[in-house]
């Protein structure tokens, strides 16, 4: 595995900023033409983000915006905890390719996430948004698992992207829980405690609902997504759905594990939701 330590470049950006000075050029120059493949690939993701925006919020960035992150590295390595995580991971699950794993500063990015560089899964992670890295193992477990099932056997059809939304959430929640295990269900969901005990409370609402046929599978993605004010369901409550069918399958089925779901796309897409 090798790890693309980006934010470091980010950070002599930082250094070089003078108030004098126009920060796009330093930008340019230290961060953005050393990475320009990637990050143009990364920008060309948010519809929001071009060049002369893009210009703008480099312009407006003060180095003290980033001096919390900064001090956060500094004293955790998120590159050592990743690596430790994925000799954890690679026990599980080997990969049949090893993956490639880029550490960036961006504006608003996930805090983790697949993106697709040279025709091939890369691992992400959006550094700004961290305030700490407890649940960085946890981040990189589950988006590992997402790598795994990029390049597994089979297609997902377009009338099945619903289902593989929430079952390939619920494996990539379920590998990350049998990866480590000490840690509290809502962290592997990446809920808050109280929205984890809704999902608890209200779960066989969230069944009627994604199975009575009342919504288009667009509108059930909008519920996913965005959740639903109407409906009183909270965002990404649908996970919750697939996490308890893989722990179904996982449960019921002998000489079964995860690594068969992580490698063949239809036979995840044949639980049950």
């Amino acid at each position: 595995m090798k790890i693309y330590s980006l934010y470091k470049d980010f950070f002599i950006f930082l250094d070089k900023t003078m108030p004098h000075l126009k920060q796009w050029k330093i930008y340019s120059t230290h961060y953005y033409e050393p990475h320009k493949e990637f990050l143009e690939n990364y920008f060309s993701h948010f519809p929001f983000i071009n060049f002369s925006s893009l210009k703008q919020r480099v312009e407006s960035i003060k180095t003290s915006d980033y001096s919390l992150l900064r001090d956060l590295i500094s004293g955790c390595s998120p590159e050592q905890i990743i690596k430790e995580a994925y000799q954890k991971c690679r026990r599980l699950a080997p990969p049949k390719q090893e993956p490639n794993v880029y550490l960036l500063i961006g504006f608003f990015s996930p805090e983790g996430f697949i993106l697709k560089f040279k025709r091939k899964p890369v691992i992400c992670f959006g550094l700004e948004r961290f305030n700490d890295f407890r649940l960085l193992r946890i981040l990189f477990t589950h988006e590992y698992a997402h790598f795994l099932l990029h390049s597994s056997k089979g297609e997902v059809p377009e009338r099945k992207n619903l289902e593989w939304l929430l079952i390939s959430e619920g494996i990539a929640t379920c590998f990350s829980y049998l990866t480590f295990p000490n840690f509290k269900l809502y962290d592997h969901l990446l809920f808050s405690r109280d929205r984890l005990n809704w999902c608890q409370e209200n779960e066989r609402y969230l069944k009627e609902v994604h199975g009575s046929g009342t919504f288009t599978k667009q509108e059930l993605m909008d519920f996913y997504h965005k959740g639903s004010s109407e409906l009183s369901i909270p965002p990404r409550a649908g996970k919750y759905l697939g996490f308890l069918a893989v722990k179904k399958y996982l449960a019921n089925k002998r000489k079964k594990n995860i690594g068969l779901l992580l490698s063949d796309k239809k036979l995840a897409l044949s639980l049950e939701l």
